[in-house]
């Protein structure tokens, strides 16, 4: 999984964050999440980003930036690539309730 918000410069001399390590601390309820992707265009470019929805809470999320690339098509084979490879269940049972949170737009 390619994080692209930590920093990866620390020398051994230079004292590293303490956000630096979040990824792990998050890891006890990462266990239980629908992974899906998310593509987004901007600049001419179709930005790629997997979202990991916690099955029990589904307000609970995290996204993280995979790449960007040039056509709509290769972002989205890109995604259900990494979508299968990431994914705990390999057969796609861990599913949110779409209807968890009864929402009225009016």
């Amino acid at each position: 999984m390619y994080l692209p918000d930590l920093k990866y410069d620390f020398t051994e001399n230079r004292k590293g964050n303490a956000k630096d390590l979040s990824v792990l601390k998050n890891g006890s309820w990462l266990h239980d999440t629908e992974v899906r992707y998310f593509i987004e265009p901007r600049s001419g470019r179709w930005h790629l980003r997997m979202l990991y929805v916690w099955t029990q809470h589904p307000l609970r999320f995290f996204c993280s930036y995979i790449d960007h690339y040039e056509s709509m098509q290769k972002a989205e084979n890109y995604g259900k690539i990494f979508q299968r490879s990431i994914r705990k269940d390999a057969r796609g049972t861990l599913k949110t309730n779409q209807d968890a949170y009864d929402i009225c737009f009016n």
